[in-house]
């Protein structure tokens, strides 16, 4: 027993130590953390989960491992500030896998191209493919010089044969110096565009043509099995003259027409003749040339003019300005515009003073969309200059050739206000040009397999491996590739996804479990991974399928950290750490460290009794069942949706709930919401399709609250996104130090002269490059990290500079400013939406995407409510623990009794059983969704036999 005991503890590696943690507001932690195991680190929101994960060990181990490196290798990696804390041992490498909201958003970057599975797809169609020719189907080979000639000793025996090195296209001058040297090579006839004729001849060269085109003739000859060997030497003569190729007219019978065969030794049609270089990588690539389209430059999308945005008001007349844009430009464009009208309107024929909604569709299509072959008569010069007779190709059309022509970037940034983004019409947003579209691997083009979902794709990559052992087996290593990291994208619940979809447009959860599909595909061994929230987005069915993942990540011998509030994976954890008590200032101590049953037991764990079900969130407002009102979306077809008509109660809390990819948020966002945005708003969206929205008559605007960050620049803090920093810049302008001195708000911004420091600008600190060592931020030396001059600091409120406001926490802020009004009530909303941990100064960059969208949320809470305002949420308990989740659906239901009608997108199961509405769109994702699977009261959800409802019948 004691040899084995010594054995287990040589093998079992030490735990992580990590001593004297202070990095934001961590309280000069120390803890052990174990290896190999699945560690889950929860606590109210903003009690430092992320500090120690993200800004204490993985900062810790990244520097490490940047110390490892070479000085050139370090001047062009990133580099992170070494954190706050004493020592951290036993520490392995270290791999964050973490939220990334908008991440990614180059519009080229997809989930296919971020996973690799673009990369090894590629390779798989340029080595596997079928070559078709895009310009009639043919199939496209390389031949040999024997199948050349066997291909034309398929012609009956006796037919005459004309063989053709062809020529090029050039002006009569060249072909004056060439044919001479032509005939003194022995050369006597050729095809000059389309006709044989004599070299010698003297008018063989036409002056007056703009352009010749000559095929020379190598060989005249019956086709005859005698001939075998003269016709081979023939086409090799034909292939050196004509690089690589050559024609071969024939006659099968005497009078007959000559049939004209292209041949080749390169990789040609075999219809058309046409060639075409070897297929590479490359080729399904359309971030490079060789297989972009040339459209819009592998973006599959360009910006076109669109005529419900080209005409704003339908109720002007073509003579007062429908057409707006055709207002833009120089005084001769608008007039020569103006013409056109004016002699279209005679000749279509229309009234130019009737109102264009009242102008027949007809009439509008012409004017938009031209009138195709017709000819008008236009008088465009001034003078006797006689009308010219000429087509109208249609307001649209010229506004394209307006921009496309300008040098005024002022003109072209006035018309992208009536573009929008939209397929490409060339390549119809497939990306590639129709050379790489052409390729097929079982009948499929690599912009087929793109368009796939990823469940569909791996069925693809799984069926072609056993269904064809040849194919198979000359690129196995491809396929394997290809096939193992679509499994990993099913496994982590992303098999609704397709692979085109730009992954700019995934949430944080979606774009954390693709990188976590990745790093599954390594099968890396003795590292630490560390998550944040991957359950985010995630439904509580496809919950076991993550954590079997994660502990699959630890049975290779992998340390696993994850941030968590979800139930699910709290209680599979091996090791439970839980921070708090509270956020902000009040948190950053190590409250529990355990097992998940003994964190059931703790008297002092905030998290336990909610795990135990000793406490369950409430809901502290009455229901409101549905009245007669309701705003109702007809033939709703966008993406996945199966021509749904959904309705949702006035005036209630309505969840949208269902499994990841079952077009939650194409209903809520890109139908009803840009929709609304659209009508409400006056916004330029465009909404996805659908048949009609009833109701939304009763709304006076619509506010969508999502995840995207409040702001890029670094200056953005919750202070100016929320207003309080114009109260806080106003109320110091009435001091009486800064009425004495005249000051005015605009003195207190860090943005703009006058107050600010100028050495640092505002920012506090100075950068310094250092080349191969991370960049250095030193502090200010003018204003020490104040931001401000020292004549602005010397103004003070109860003893508190501007720069000293900044610094409080949304709490101690609503303290301090408590004989405030207008400052209670907006820190006030902070406070109650969970982020009364925050800083006010701090920075935009820093807050994660659930803080983003709670920020947005608080902005609305503090403006006055009137009521008849339709909010619409998308996951909004993102980073919330259960105390928080409480506090916002009490905020969330007196937004609703005040008259405001609210939608949410949530897979909480407890927000979905306190909703007075709930609507499950399923059953699966992807092409298995879009349907409408229940409606009505959560009391029936959990009797309803559909996932959402199984899982509520689990948790109870």
């Amino acid at each position: 027993m004691g040899l084995d005991s010594d054995l287990l503890a040589a093998t079992t590696p030490p735990d992580i130590h990590v001593k004297g943690a202070r990095e934001h507001n961590l309280q000069n932690l120390e803890l052990h953390i174990p290896r190999q195991q699945l560690v889950v680190f929860t606590g109210v929101s903003g009690s430092g989960k992320s500090s120690l994960a993200f800004d204490t060990i993985y900062a810790e181990g990244y520097r490490k491992y940047m110390e490892s490196l070479s000085v050139r290798a370090r001047q062009l990696l990133d580099q992170l500030k070494r954190p706050d804390v004493d020592f951290i041992h036993g520490l392995p490498p270290v791999i964050a896998i973490e939220q990334r909201t908008g991440a990614g958003a180059n519009p080229r970057s997809t989930v296919a191209t971020v996973t690799e599975i673009a990369d090894y797809a590629r390779l798989a169609w340029a080595l596997a493919g079928e070559q078709h020719c895009p310009l009639d189907g043919g199939a496209i080979e390389r031949r040999t010089l024997d199948d050349c000639v066997a291909r034309i000793f398929q012609e009956p025996t006796g037919s005459r044969l004309v063989l053709l090195a062809p020529g090029e296209t050039a002006k009569p001058a060249f072909w004056r110096e060439e044919v001479p040297r032509l005939r003194l090579r022995g050369f006597t006839r050729a095809r000059v565009n389309g006709v044989l004729r004599e070299l010698h001849e003297s008018d063989l060269i036409e002056s007056q043509a703009k352009e010749i085109t000559l095929d020379l003739v190598v060989d005249r000859l019956v086709v005859d099995p005698a001939q075998r060997s003269r016709l081979a030497d023939s086409l090799e003569l034909a292939f050196r003259e004509g690089r690589d190729r050559a024609l071969a007219l024939v006659q099968n019978a005497a009078g007959g027409p000559w049939r004209e065969i292209p041949l080749s030794q390169r990789l040609a049609c075999a219809v058309c003749g046409t060639v075409y270089e070897p297929l590479t990588p490359r080729h399904f690539s359309y971030n490079h040339p060789e297989g972009a389209c040339a459209e819009c430059g592998g973006l599959g999308r360009t910006l076109q003019f669109r005529a419900d945005l080209v005409v704003p008001d339908p109720e002007k007349s073509v003579r007062h300005g429908a057409i707006k844009p055709w207002r833009f430009g120089s005084k001769a464009m608008i007039i020569k515009r103006n013409a056109i009208l004016r002699q279209l309107a005679a000749q279509l024929p229309f009234d130019a003073e009737t109102p264009w909604r009242e102008l027949p569709t007809e009439t509008q299509q012409a004017i938009m969309a031209g009138t195709g072959e017709r000819l008008f008569s236009f008088k465009l010069r001034s003078g006797n200059h006689k009308p010219e007779l000429l087509p109208f190709a249609g307001v649209l059309a010229d506004l394209d050739e307006t921009r496309r022509q300008t040098s005024s970037d002022g003109l072209r940034a006035r018309l992208m206000a009536f573009q929008v983004s939209s397929p490409c019409t060339v390549c119809l947003g497939r990306r590639l040009n129709p050379r790489s579209r052409a390729v097929k691997v079982f009948k499929q083009g690599f912009d087929d397999f793109m368009a796939m979902t990823v469940n569909e794709a791996a069925d693809f990559a799984r069926n072609l491996r056993t269904g064809a052992v040849g194919l198979a087996s000359a690129v196995d290593e491809a396929w394997q590739g290809l096939e193992h990291r679509l499994h990993f994208l099913r496994e982590v619940g992303l098999g609704y996804l397709t692979l085109e979809r730009e992954y700019g447009t995934l949430s944080g959860g979606e774009t954390q479990r693709a990188r976590l599909a990745t790093q599954l595909g390594t099968g890396l061994v003795g590292v630490a991974y560390v998550l944040d929230e991957p359950s985010i987005g995630l439904h509580p069915r496809d919950n076991r399928a993550l954590v079997r993942l994660l502990l699959g990540l630890r049975d290779r011998g992998n340390a696993v950290i994850v941030v968590e509030h979800d139930a699910d994976m709290i209680r599979a954890a091996d090791h439970l750490i839980e921070l708090g008590p509270g956020a902000g200032t009040q948190g950053g101590r190590l409250l529990f460290q355990g097992t998940p049953a003994e964190c059931l037991k703790s008297p002092v764990s905030r998290t336990g009794p909610y795990l135990s079900g000793r406490i369950h969130l409430e809901k502290n407002a009455p229901n409101r069942p549905p009245d007669n009102r309701w705003l109702t979306v007809r033939g709703a077809t966008e993406h996945n949706l199966r021509n749904l008509d959904v309705a949702f109660p006035l005036q209630g809390l309505t969840v949208v709930c269902g499994v990841s990819g079952s077009g939650k948020s194409t209903l809520v966002n890109d139908i009803l919401g840009a929709a609304a945005a659209w009508k409400l708003n006056g916004a330029k969206v465009v909404p996805g399709r659908h048949r009609a929205i009833e109701g939304l008559e009763h709304f006076q605007s619509v506010v969508r609250v999502d995840q995207e960050p409040i702001g890029r620049s670094p200056r953005s803090n919750p202070a100016t996104y929320t207003k309080v920093f114009d109260l806080l810049r106003e109320l110091f302008a009435q001091c009486p130090l800064a009425k004495v001195r005249g000051y005015k708000a605009n003195r207190f911004s860090f943005n703009v002269r006058g107050g600010r420091c100028e050495r640092c600008q505002g920012d506090g600190v100075i950068r310094l490059d250092m080349q191969f060592l991370e960049d250095v931020h030193t502090e200010c030396p003018s204003c020490l990290g104040r931001r401000y001059n020292r004549e602005t600091l010397e103004i003070r409120f109860k003893g508190l500079n501007i720069a000293d406001t900044l610094d409080l926490t949304v709490a101690d802020a609503l303290a301090f400013f408590r004989a405030q009004p207008r400052l209670v009530d907006k820190l006030q909303t902070l406070d109650a939406v969970g982020l009364g941990y925050l800083k006010l100064g701090q920075s935009a960059v820093t807050l994660s995407g659930g803080e983003a969208q709670r920020l947005k949320l608080s902005l609305e809470l503090s403006k006055r409510q009137q009521g008849g305002t339709l909010y619409l949420l998308d996951e909004p308990t993102t980073g919330l623990h259960w105390e928080d989740i409480q506090r916002l659906t009490d905020l969330l239901f007196k937004l609703r009794e005040a008259g405001n009608t609210i939608l949410v997108i949530e897979h909480h199961l407890d927000v979905i059983r306190l909703a007075d509405w709930v609507i499950e769109l399923g059953p699966g994702g992807g092409s298995a969704g879009g349907r409408l699977i229940y409606a009505g009261a959560p009391g029936g959800l959990a009797k309803a036999a559909t996932p959402t409802g199984e899982c509520l019948k689990e948790a109870k």
